[in-house]
């Protein structure tokens, strides 16, 4: 283990632990090291002049900005695959998951250009794709500062309440398929601030923010004059199994054919990042 992943281990307390599992989220400061930021940007230049098949723009044509989104970049860029594999994501997720081992699944970009009227609906993530199990987390990486106003919003203990919301497709404004059978609606936080705690924190780059994809969060436009680059990367712990969902999940795990309650820790499709040799 190098002495830079060995700090990183040691700098996350039994309170952001407690945070983690309590809340829902936490956020780690510092953790991030430029050397990781700027494979995660040159690989971002890459993804936008030319997406992945996940690739799409969220926003209207008459938004004053332009919100894109690309996921499984690791499949196609090999600085994505650099920083999963040898960054501090899966030591990181290790610590807080206190699991053995940590595969990767994928990264999701969410650049938001000036200006930008778009937000993220408020969503959990993990009904979007077929795992289920506890041990899992997101690691929501921002490269540029992001202030109250640009960052991600996550519903207090949200994750701990037993119910699995409908998934939809944020450009299309629809339900995915066959979610309407298997969740439930989501609910409207803004319209009733006084049964939901929202948390935020202001970002900088470097810092990461953790959460459990049970909780419900969500993302404002960018009212500001700067860019704003977040990527969500998620780290599979020692429970993970592939679980059923609807006809429609996004992303869809290929390259192998799972079946219910498999393992999933086929290298091909789930690198292993933890533990290390």
């Amino acid at each position: 283990m190098s002495d830079e992943i060995r700090q990183v281990q040691e700098r996350i307390t039994d309170a952001d632990i407690e945070a983690f599992w309590r809340d829902g989220a936490v956020p780690l400061r510092g953790v991030f090291a430029q050397r990781w930021r700027d494979l995660l940007a040159t690989g971002i230049e890459k993804t936008v002049a030319k997406p992945t098949p996940y690739g799409r723009v969220q926003s209207k044509p008459d938004d004053p900005g332009w919100f894109f989104t690309d996921y499984y970049m690791w499949r196609h860029y090999d600085e994505f695959e650099i920083v999963a594999r040898e960054g501090p994501g899966g030591p990181i997720a290790s610590k807080l998951l206190d699991s053995e081992t940590i595969h990767y699944f994928y990264e999701g970009l969410f650049l938001k250009e000036a200006g930008t009227r778009r937000g993220s609906d408020w969503h959990q993530d993990q009904p979007y794709y077929n795992v289920d199990g506890r041990k899992l987390c997101v690691l929501w990486i921002p490269l540029d500062p992001v202030s109250e106003e640009t960052t991600l919003r996550i519903v207090k203990g949200s994750h701990t309440s037993g119910r699995w919301y409908q998934p939809t497709f944020f450009a299309q404004e629809r339900t995915l398929e066959g979610a309407e059978a298997m969740f439930e609606p989501t609910p409207d936080v803004d319209s009733d601030p006084e049964r939901y705690q929202v948390l935020s924190w202001p970002l900088n780059p470097g810092d990461v923010l953790v959460f459990h994809p049970l909780c419900l969060h969500g993302a404002k436009g960018n009212p500001t004059s700067f860019r704003r680059r977040a990527l969500q990367t998620v780290f599979l712990g020692d429970d993970c199994v592939y679980g059923e969902r609807m006809a429609e999940v996004e992303p869809k795990i290929e390259g192998h054919d799972f079946q219910p309650g498999d393992r999933l820790d086929v290298e091909s499709v789930f690198p292993s990042v933890w533990p290390r040799d």
